[in-house]
C-alpha cells in the first residue's frame, strides 16, 4: 500500500540506547513500515517543549536536537531520503526509498537558526505549540489571542522562503490572522474536528472550509482525547473523517497520526504504525471507496506536496 503521514515526532523521541529510525520501541520505525508500505512519505517534526530548552544556551540546545534528527535520517539513507521539494519526493520513490520532509513544531525554539530555516532543510512550520510565544498564541492557552507583530512579520518571511505554514496548535485568532495575511494553501498537519470533539486543538468548521477552499490539507490526529470521550475506537476516528467529507473535503483529508507524540494514547485497535493496514481496512468496511481511501492515505497529501513544496 501507499502511505503518507503528515506528522510524527519520531526523530526527536528516539532516546533509548541502541535504537534508531530503522528499529525502535516507539510508535514508528522503518522496519515495521517495510512490512506493508510500497511508497511512503513522512513529515517529521523537530520539536522540544520550550520550557525544557537549555535556558542559558537555547540556540545550542536546538542545534543538538536538529543534529540528532538529521543523524537518524543519514544513518538510514539507503531506505529514506530527506526531500526539499515535490520533485525530490518523486525521485525518492523511484529509487524505492521513503521520502522525508522536516517540519518545525514551535518556531520559537529555533532561536537564531530561524534565519536559516530553508537551508537547514525545513519545508513546514508551526509558529506555536500549545502556549504563547514571541510569534503568537497556542490554541490551548487563549483562542482569542492571535499573532504578534513579530509573528506577522515572520509569516511573510516564511512565505518568501517557500515554507508551508501549518496551523495545527495555533489559536483560532492566529489561524484567522494567517488567513488574512496570505491566500496560499496551508495545512493542519495533525488536527481533528471540533464539531465532533470539542477540544481547543481541534479545528472549527469555518477553518476546515477555508482549507477546502485553498486546497490545503487536514491530517487526522490519532491522539485519543482529541478523538472522543473515554476510550475512543476507530469508529470515533471515522466520525472525524466523515465530518470533513460532509463539508466537501474529499481532496484535503489525510493522515496526521502524531505517532510518538501521544504517549501511546490512541483509539483502541491502534497501537503504532503496524496498525495502519488495519485502519485502511476499516475505512473500506465503513463504506469508503478504494479511490477515496487511497486519497486519504496517500494521494491528497502527495498532491499537496507536488503543488506547494519547493515553490518560492
Amino acid at each position: 500500500m501507499n502511505y503518507f503521514d503528515c506528522h510524527v515526532d519520531t526523530l526527536t523521541e528516539i532516546n533509548k540506547p541502541g535504537e534508531d529510525l530503522e528499529k525502535n520501541t516507539g510508535d514508528l520505525d522503518l522496519e515495521r513500515l517495510g512490512n506493508f508500505v510500497e511508497n511512503y512519505t513522512q513529515i517529521f517534526a523537530v520539536w522540544k517543549k520550550a520550557s525544557r530548552m537549555d535556558c542559558e544556551d537555547p540556540d545550542k540546545d536546538f542545534f543538538r536536537i536538529y543534529d540528532r534528527a538529521m543523524a537518524y535520517l543519514a544513518e538510514e539513507n539507503r531506505k529514506i531520503r530527506l526531500c526539499l521539494s515535490g520533485e525530490d519526493m518523486v525521485r525518492a520513490h523511484k529509487q524505492r526509498k521513503a521520502a522525508a520532509f522536516l517540519a518545525i513544531e514551535d518556531l520559537s525554539i529555533m532561536g537564531k537558526y530561524v534565519e536559516k530555516i530553508r537551508e537547514m532543510g525545513f519545508c513546514f512550520a508551526m509558529l506555536t505549540w500549545n502556549y504563547e510565544n514571541c510569534y503568537g498564541c497556542g490554541s490551548v492557552t487563549d483562542q482569542a489571542k492571535g499573532l504578534t507583530d513579530r509573528g506577522r512579520q515572520m509569516v511573510k518571511y516564511l512565505l518568501e522562503k517557500g515554507i508551508v505554514l501549518d496551523i495545527s496548535h495555533l489559536s483560532d485568532q492566529g489561524v484567522d490572522d494567517i488567513f488574512s495575511l496570505t491566500d496560499r494553501p496551508v495545512i493542519a498537519s495533525h488536527s481533528d474536528v471540533r464539531d465532533i470533539r470539542n477540544q481547543p486543538r481541534n479545528l472549527k468548521k469555518e477553518h476546515i472550509q477555508e482549507l477546502i477552499r485553498r486546497r490545503g490539507i487536514i491530517g487526522i490526529n490519532f491522539y485519543a482525547p482529541f478523538v472522543g470521550d473515554g476510550q475512543p475506537d476507530i469508529s470515533d476516528l471515522l466520525r472525524h473523517m466523515d465530518a470533513v467529507l460532509d463539508l466537501g473535503g474529499e481532496d484535503i483529508l489525510a493522515i496526521g497520526s502524531d505517532f510518538d507524540g501521544c504517549d501511546g494514547n490512541f483509539p483502541s485497535r491502534i497501537c503504532g504504525v503496524e496498525s495502519i493496514p488495519d485502519l485502511r481496512e476499516e475505512l473500506l468496511k465503513h463504506g469508503f471507496t478504494e479511490k477515496l481511501t487511497e486519497k486519504i492515505f496517500f494521494e491528497n497529501a502527495y498532491r499537496f506536496v507536488l503543488e506547494n513544496v519547493g515553490k518560492e
